[in-house]
């Protein structure tokens, strides 16, 4: 009798676009796993909760948005329906826990302790939705939940010095070091281990400018749509060249 086939499902926001691209375009392939893609674009996520039992729309918008991206007919993601959860973008915002702390650690005067750092990651974590999301999705019995990286903005695709955006506050981070930035994905795998599941950070060799993305994974007419957000297909293959190994 044949061995079945190990089942993994991509969750998140509408950076997992990029993931089905990179598949398509035969740059990512999950070799000897069954895959789906479950999830929704824009503010449709927000009506993603986890509720009795389940991940699921709450809204029916969301709910026709989902069906459509899983292209099954799976309208709830239960903890024992795959092998491997690979949550994959899903709001979390790396950049907004990076930031200040590149800042710190380039001022010579401010020293920040890892127990202190991860302390603070312990607390960031616990602010995201999709982190208990996939917290109560491990209680249910979910084997291996894995958080991913949709990597920081694309340098270059805007002013990152403007109003709002990430030099306008912390200039300083331009001058991060990748000694700097590998404290920071320390504390999060750590935070995220505390919680039983695991982390994949953004390649170092795809950032650029202390914590932005090299503008080769910018998607095409970034510049002219403003987006500095989604990745090209490119990205995605490298950073989930591994994650079934």
């Amino acid at each position: 009798m044949p061995l079945q086939s190990k089942r993994l499902v991509i969750f998140g926001d509408s950076n997992i676009a990029t993931v089905k691209r990179a598949m398509d375009e035969g740059k990512l392939a999950f070799d000897g796993w069954e895959h789906e893609f479950w999830g929704v674009a824009g503010p449709e996520f927000r009506h993603i909760h986890f509720g009795k039992g389940a991940i699921r729309a709450i809204k029916p918008e969301a709910e026709k948005m989902v069906l459509l991206v899983n292209g099954n007919g799976r309208n709830l993601l239960k903890a024992r329906d795959f092998d491997l959860f690979v949550f994959y973008g899903v709001r979390l915002r790396l950049a907004e826990f990076f930031a200040p702390y590149l800042a710190l650690f380039a001022n010579g005067e401010c020293a920040v302790s890892d127990a202190v750092l991860e302390h603070a990651a312990n607390a960031f974590l616990q602010d995201r939705r999709s982190v208990r999301m996939a917290e109560k999705l491990k209680a249910k019995g979910a084997r291996e939940v894995v958080f991913v990286s949709a990597g920081f903005p694309v340098w270059g695709v805007v002013d990152q010095a403007e109003e709002g955006r990430v030099l306008a506050d912390y200039p300083l981070v331009k001058t991060a070091g990748p000694a700097a930035r590998a404290r920071v994905w320390r504390a999060l795998e750590a935070a995220f281990e505390n919680r039983g599941l695991r982390f994949v950070a953004q390649p170092e060799d795809t950032v650029v400018k202390g914590m932005f993305t090299d503008p080769c994974y910018a998607i095409d007419g970034a510049a002219e749509k403003g987006d500095a957000s989604h990745k090209s297909a490119a990205y995605a293959a490298k950073v989930l060249a591994n994650i079934t190994a």
